[in-house]
Parts: C-alpha cells; sequence; structure tokens
C-alpha cells in the first residue's frame, strides 16, 4: 500500500509540473524553389518625379532594421509599392538609432505574363527582381516559472524517496 501510494504521489507531482506546450502550425511554399513552377508575371513599374522622405526611429534594433521602418514609413506617405534609389541618413546617439530616408515612389501597374520581348529585357538586365526584407525571428525567452516547477517537483520527490527509505 505504502508503495503504491509513493508511486501515485511520484506521479502526481511531475504531472503536476510539466509544462503545457501549445504549438501552432501553419503550412507555406515560396513560389521560387522546388515544389512549385510559376510562370514569371512582368509588371511596370510608375515611378513618381517627387521624391519622399520617411524617418524611424528605435533602439535596440539593428541599423538596418530601422532603415526598413524609414521604407516603410516613406512608402505609406506616398502610398506606393516600391522606393526607388533610396539613399539614407542613419544617426545614432545613446543607443538610439534614427534613419531617414529618400526615395523615389512608385507603384506597379499592368500585370501581365511574361512574353517574348521580355526576355531580351531580362537578358540585357533591365528587368529586376524586387528585394524583399524579412526581419530576423526573435527567440522566444522561457520563464522562470518552468524552471522552478521542475525544480519543485525533483525537490519533492527525493523528499518523498528519502522519508520511504
Amino acid at each position: 500500500m505504502k508503495t503504491k501510494l509513493l508511486l501515485l504521489s511520484v506521479i502526481l507531482l511531475l504531472s503536476a509540473c510539466s509544462p503545457i506546450i501549445k504549438t501552432q502550425t501553419a503550412k507555406t511554399m515560396h513560389i521560387y524553389g522546388g515544389g512549385v513552377i510559376q510562370k514569371p508575371v512582368v509588371a511596370d513599374l510608375d515611378v513618381d518625379e517627387n521624391k519622399v522622405k520617411g524617418t524611424a526611429t528605435a533602439s535596440g534594433e539593428s541599423v538596418e532594421a530601422v532603415k526598413q521602418q524609414a521604407i516603410v514609413s516613406a512608402l505609406k506617405k506616398a502610398n506606393a509599392d516600391v522606393l526607388v534609389e533610396p539613399t539614407f541618413e542613419t544617426e545614432i546617439k545613446n543607443g538610439q538609432i534614427t534613419a531617414t530616408v529618400t526615395g523615389f515612389p512608385a507603384t506597379y501597374t499592368n500585370f501581365r505574363p511574361i512574353k517574348e520581348g521580355d526576355l531580351e529585357l531580362l537578358k540585357a538586365g533591365v528587368i529586376h527582381r524586387a528585394e524583399v526584407y524579412e526581419p530576423e525571428q526573435q527567440k522566444k525567452k522561457r520563464g522562470a516559472g518552468v524552471f522552478f516547477g521542475i525544480l519543485l517537483g525533483i525537490s519533492a520527490v527525493v523528499g518523498i524517496l528519502a522519508a520511504v527509505l
């Protein structure tokens, strides 16, 4: 009876201290790479002659990330899709980064399947693929509660075993 009670206590303590981990998944696939065959699409770029300016300020981030935030600010002001020939000014003071970007806002128009005549422009380097900035995923930190829960569970098991033996 004593052994069954000890075993039941250990199982209850260990199950009570185990963390509950939820995971969510989603299937994604990039159109460049194996598994997807995508017919190339060409679009015209309508570039505005008036420059637009965007600014972003942050601390604890990389200079590149703050520059990208400045581009987003400029694109929102101009209601544009892409910034052509961006130029940057960056300033770092007391750990705070300020980036200002200036460039020509542009929007994509006239989406169409690629044609034979477009291939010559592609070979000549006139047609470009847009660059996409993807920020690094920040690692999630586990809380101290999981550590202390495991520590408490171990100490309880050791205490029970010491009392029994």
